[in-house]
């Protein structure tokens, strides 16, 4: 257990109608009772766990607001410490007031992620439920708070811990074959059961690629020569009028971004400045950004007038060379077209849409997900929420049972195959957060908000 108290604020900063500070530690409950007047004169020293208590929080002698006091007592806590929460009125100068006054009393300021990571070392929850906590709280989608809730359940902790008692298990066979060479264990028996390992382990790999989706979400621009409908396509997916669309070319001189799910999936929406020889200065920068969104996008919708012939703009937008996939969008379909042949090029696909009237625009959604998404759209069992050092540790567990089971079959040499599964067994166990170094766990919890 941690000697020192620690505080926060846990609440968005801003008004609100509540404001909660929350203390956790040995000393939590007398720092509060220094400051929590009751009008019954009760203190919280005396008051059951999980209890709630009116009053005021007063210091030198002054009121400083009219408060709500949550005591809950360890181990029955968030931080298995235990825990205050003082609900105060929302905004930034009564929060601030109360933080204060605690703080004097005696708490340390909280670091960030703090009260998550105090739980996790306290045993409260595994080190990827920790990373749940966060994955709930910046959620963006649906599909991703469910995936995230799954998460916090255990549900990839009792993955890891089922494929370490599985290899514990063939480890123990193994060490039998080493010491005692003489009871003649079946080497070859254990290969199909490394194989079984390094198979979940490519299954979870998978999941983890829709996790990584959910997570990171996606970048679509929007690209094409002036007045061609960029910002009317933009304004129909996200159903807002969230770009000024006028008959003058050139009324998008900057990028407009805006997020919206996508079939559960977290999109970032990009509408570009026509793309075309410019000497105005403002223009000329808008065709800049237009060309700095192309090179971050992980899909381009390349945009043309199909009611007017194809011009030499045309042309520039079509030739476009990019490192990723493309749609060939052809607008204003209600109108009569002025396209005798659709050109072939580097594009997936290619629609006619009316993003003014709304046709082809749904098409044009499922053609998005059908260029971007590999296979069947994610949900909720086959999504797996894992960040980058995860799924790089999960890949190395995946590479050593394969050596595993090259050497199995190959040299059939037990020691050999022993070293390569125990390398395997702590991979995976760094994964759940055992023998984590404090540099790796600081990087961890230093992404969360301070009062969580």
């Amino acid at each position: 257990m941690i000697d020192d108290t620690i505080a926060a604020v846990s609440t968005p900063i801003g008004e609100g109608g509540i404001g909660i500070v929350r203390l956790s530690g040995s000393k939590a409950v007398a720092i509060a009772d220094t400051l929590f007047r009751s009008p019954r004169g009760m203190k919280l020293a005396d008051v059951a766990s999980h209890t709630i208590h009116y009053g005021a929080i007063r210091s030198q002698d002054q009121i400083i607001d009219e408060v709500l006091v949550s005591v809950m007592r360890a181990p029955k806590t968030y931080t298995r410490e235990d825990i205050v929460e003082i609900n105060c009125h929302g905004g930034i100068v009564a929060t601030r007031a109360v933080l204060d006054a605690v703080l004097k009393a005696g708490a340390r300021m909280a670091e960030r992620g703090e009260f998550t990571k105090r739980a996790f070392i306290n045993g409260r929850i595994s080190l990827d439920q920790a990373k749940a906590v966060l994955d709930i709280v910046r959620a963006r989608t649906a599909l991703g708070l469910e995936a995230a809730v799954d998460r916090l359940g255990g549900r990839f902790t009792q993955a890891l811990t089922d494929l370490r008692s599985t290899l514990a298990e063939i480890l123990a066979d193994l060490e039998v074959e080493i010491d005692y060479p003489d009871l003649d264990v079946n080497i070859e028996a254990i290969a199909p059961r490394i194989e079984a390992c390094s198979i979940r382990v490519r299954e979870m790999l998978s999941r983890s690629e829709s996790g990584r989706l959910i997570r990171e979400g996606l970048t679509v621009a929007i690209i094409g020569r002036p007045n061609v409908g960029k910002s009317t396509l933009l304004n129909t997916l996200l159903s807002e009028e969230r770009a000024i669309v006028t008959p003058i070319p050139g009324t998008t001189r900057d990028t407009i971004e805006e997020n919206a799910s996508l079939g559960g999936i977290p999109v970032r929406w990009i509408d570009t400045a026509g793309l075309r020889d410019v000497d105005h200065l403002v223009e000329a920068e808008g065709v800049r950004r237009t060309r700095g969104a192309i090179d971050r996008a992980d899909l381009l919708l390349l945009m043309v007038d199909a009611s007017e012939p194809k011009s030499a703009e045309d042309d520039h937008v079509l030739r476009l060379k990019a490192e990723v996939p493309s749609l060939l969008v052809l607008n204003k379909s209600d109108l009569t077209t002025a396209w005798d042949t659709i050109p072939t090029g580097a594009w997936s696909a290619s629609l006619f849409v009316s993003a003014k009237k709304g046709n082809g625009v749904e098409e044009l959604r499922q053609e998005i997900l059908k260029t971007l998404v590999t296979g069947k759209l994610p949900t909720r069992n086959s999504v797996l929420l894992i960040d980058t050092w995860e799924r790089d540790l999960l890949r190395r567990v995946g590479e050593q049972l394969t050596r595993a089971c090259e050497v199995t079959c190959k040299d059939g040499q037990p020691d050999m195959v022993a070293e390569e599964l125990r390398l395997a067994y702590q991979t995976a166990s760094e994964l759940q957060g055992i023998d984590i170094s404090e540099s790796i766990l600081d990087a961890v919890f230093s992404r969360f908000c301070v009062g969580k």
